[in-house]
């Protein structure tokens, strides 16, 4: 068996129409490695491949949840956390971390992390485009922590990163304006080496920017009620109830067998009949979700960026971790019910006899000016990939050659410039995600992007079916003493060394 088969054997794949391409790494990987090293690098994953084998014949496959499980648990609504404003209209959020325990309803209940007191995950804040706010974050865990705001366009110093450590008894203030439109964000921890165990222990939440944009007002826009936060994560137990973290250092990451949302197993909600808003997280260290909708159409509005241009509807949805995706489903009289390819339900939604206070989706939500080439000032290429030598067997997760260093900036962007990055990846799966930008995808394998991902994007799957070219303007913030990070979003691989970081120069 070849490398390449016994990876696709292991490894979750994205069914897509797409070829694998050669001969388009980035020249410093080439120049790192050279061809000798890739023979000993395919050597050593033949010997490790034939032990795995052995392994999986021995044990099993254990990775998917029974699906036959009934509907019995109300869907947990995180707490809507509005701002305080003060004399000079600027608008003040304060959230804690710390330990906390939940009812998964296992043996016993369950040690977790929260903000504010929650059992687990976060409350949802509700920003507006134009605010200025001010962000308190204290530490009430006994380690080391951060809160970075995924997907927000942020200055550097208040975006959250590993350089932004908030030791434990202390706060932390990140002060910015919204200058981004409506969008669905999310904000977790990022400390170097312990991202995963955070996130996985219950340190998320939801973040909803609104705006002035006329189309929302014909949109489901009740929190809770026809506008549903679905934060999904696969979780795992131990015999006395406890979560059961782990680092796999695989292709895929950690895949776990439960699926929870919004910390809740097996769940419903009751929604009113006709349109009801989804805002979908995918929340987990690695698991990818195709989901669809069973009873009931579906259609995508919003990208991680915000609205799309027009409406799209959809059959089934890829989402990665780390991505956000708000769809609108049309609600009948009897039950519809959200549903993963792989894992079966994920949330039914129940109709209460109510009827939605909205009607038909408009026909325009957003006007998107796609970036034109002519714009593009500089062009990078970023290559995910495993570059172990043969003696080695775990992985060495690297981009273009390199682990993660906090002491090296890997590249400087001129602050006014466009660019064009190009994102490659080896058999495994992984997900490019830059901090401080929202960026258009302007191919996938070389064709233009489908009309769902044709919107404002900042976590983007990659792998060796799936090549992509995207770019970004670098227009708001320089950052020339604390850098942005980019990464790939299977939390595993980023904590193991798949991360770099830029500066935003002004000259």
């Amino acid at each position: 068996m070849d490398n390449r088969s016994f990876q696709a054997m292991r490894t979750e794949f994205v069914p897509l129409n797409g070829v694998r391409r050669t001969g388009r790494r980035h020249a410093a990987y080439e120049s790192f490695t050279g061809s000798t090293h890739r023979h000993l690098i395919n050597a050593g994953v033949f010997f490790r491949a034939i032990l795995a084998i052995a392994l999986l014949a021995a044990c099993g496959t254990v990775n998917e949840a029974a699906l036959d499980t009934s509907v019995v648990a109300r869907l947990s609504i995180p707490a809507l956390l509005e701002p305080t404003f003060d004399g000079a209209g600027i608008a003040h959020y304060d959230l804690k971390i710390g330990e906390s325990r939940h009812d998964y309803r296992q043996t016993a209940l369950t040690d977790t992390y929260s903000y504010n007191g929650m059992s687990v995950l976060g409350p949802t804040l509700r920003l507006r485009t134009g605010d200025s706010v001010v962000i308190s974050v204290t530490n009430e865990l006994d380690e080391v922590t951060t809160t970075h705001w995924h997907g927000a366009v942020v200055p550097a110093e208040d975006d959250g990163g590993p350089h932004s450590l908030i030791e434990p008894g202390t706060t932390w203030i990140a002060d910015f304006d919204v200058i981004q439109p409506a969008a669905t964000l999310w904000y977790h921890p990022h400390v170097h080496g312990s991202t995963a165990e955070q996130v996985y222990r219950g340190a998320a939440g939801l973040i909803i920017i609104e705006d002035d944009n006329s189309a929302a007002a014909t949109l489901p826009a009740t929190y809770g009620v026809d506008d549903i936060p679905v934060i999904i994560q696969d979780r795992d137990f131990t015999e006395d109830g406890q979560l059961d973290f782990a680092i796999d250092e695989s292709g895929q990451g950690k895949i776990y067998t439960t699926l929870t949302v919004n910390g809740t197993l097996n769940p419903f909600v009751d929604v009113p009949e006709g349109l009801v808003r989804l805002r979908l997280l995918n929340g987990s260290q690695a698991r990818i979700y195709h989901l669809s909708v069973e009873g009931a159409d579906m259609t995508k509005i919003a990208s991680d960026g915000g609205y799309l241009a027009s409406p799209v509807a959809l059959e089934q949805l890829v989402l990665a971790p780390g991505d956000r995706a708000e769809i609108v489903v049309n609600v009948g009289m009897e039950s519809a019910t959200l549903v993963d390819s792989r894992q079966g339900r994920v949330l039914e939604l129940r109709p209460n006899g109510a009827a939605s206070g909205t009607g038909l989706l408009p026909d325009k939500l957003a006007t998107i000016e796609r970036i034109p080439e002519s714009e593009i000032t500089v062009d990078r290429s970023f290559d995910m990939d495993d570059e172990r030598y043969f003696w080695q067997f775990g992985p060495r997760w690297v981009i273009n050659g390199v682990q993660f260093d906090m002491n090296r900036i890997d590249f400087e962007v001129q602050l006014g410039d466009t660019e064009r990055w190009t994102l490659s990846g080896d058999d495994g799966q992984h997900v490019f995600h830059p901090h401080q930008i929202q960026y258009q995808i302007l191919s996938i394998n070389g064709e233009p992007p489908p009309p769902e991902e044709s919107g404002w994007e900042d976590t983007v799957l990659v792998n060796h079916e799936r090549d992509v070219v995207i770019a970004a303007r670098f227009n708001t913030y320089a950052a020339e003493d604390t850098p942005y990070m980019f990464h790939c979003h299977i939390l595993d691989h980023e904590d193991l060394g798949m991360m770099g970081q830029f500066l935003v120069i002004d000259e």
